[in-house]
């Protein structure tokens, strides 16, 4: 009777070993999973608070020197930074030697709830005729604006 009661407890034993190691990969597991769900709740939190609109008249386009520039507000509840923006003219990526952005009356690289971004494209990257504009913000919300120059 001896040998079943020690052969009990070494399989006792060994179910509580693995017992605890399960329970340690599942709680590893879950931790993941709910850093997971706080990072997307963090970046879809952004993405709802942030709107962007283009207020530039399609039908003008102003220049200034050699750029062609346009308006955009900042009508969401979030602050962007400028260098985080992104511009396409008829799909194609502006780089940033073509493009000169600015905050209007603050010339600060934080764009706030409210204000209004000067964007100035190189008329190089303009021919005249139809285009689309399509600025992009860091949280992936953007606007376009179809024009003709």
């Amino acid at each position: 009777m001896s040998d079943v009661g020690a052969s009990h407890v070494i399989f006792f034993a060994a179910a509580m070993v693995l017992a605890t190691l399960v329970v340690g990969v599942i709680s590893v597991n879950v931790h993941s999973i709910s850093d997971a769900s706080i990072s997307s709740g963090t970046a879809l939190s952004k993405q709802i608070k942030t709107d962007i609109t283009i207020i530039s008249d399609s039908s003008q386009i102003p220049t200034n020197g050699s750029y062609r520039v346009f308006y955009v507000k900042n009508t969401g509840k979030t602050n962007l930074d400028i260098n985080q923006v992104n511009v396409f003219v008829d799909g194609k990526y502006i780089t940033d030697g073509s493009t000169v952005l600015k905050v209007l009356d603050t010339g600060e690289t934080t764009w706030r709830e409210g204000e209004v971004l000067e964007v100035n494209v190189a008329s190089s990257e303009i021919s005249s005729g139809d285009h689309s504009l399509r600025i992009i913000t860091e949280n992936g919300i953007s606007d376009t604006m179809d024009f003709r120059i």
